[in-house]
């Protein structure tokens, strides 16, 4: 797990303790989202990776239960807004 600083602490034992309540229809919240995302545009690409990344990344997406094409697109949209920074 990544490091979290301290308002990502906050945030994480707030839900921990059962804080926080939802509000309102979230089956309706879940589909306006999907809806959303299937409006988006998107381009397919070619990328070439190691054997051993690709079966770490399948068997991480695996335990979290996403497909691992999603993982990627996940990695790659929060480098995308600057979640995640690369160190070289």
């Amino acid at each position: 797990m990544p490091k979290l600083d301290d308002f990502e602490k906050d945030v994480l034992e707030s839900v921990e303790n059962d804080e926080w309540v939802s509000k309102g229809n979230l089956e309706k919240r879940v589909k306006e989202l999907q809806g959303y995302l299937s409006n988006q545009k998107k381009k397919a690409i070619s990328i070439r990776i190691s054997e051993n990344d690709l079966y770490e990344l399948k068997k991480k997406a695996m335990e979290s239960g996403l497909p691992y094409q999603n993982v990627i697109q996940i990695l790659i949209h929060q480098y995308a807004t600057d979640k995640i920074k690369v160190s070289v």
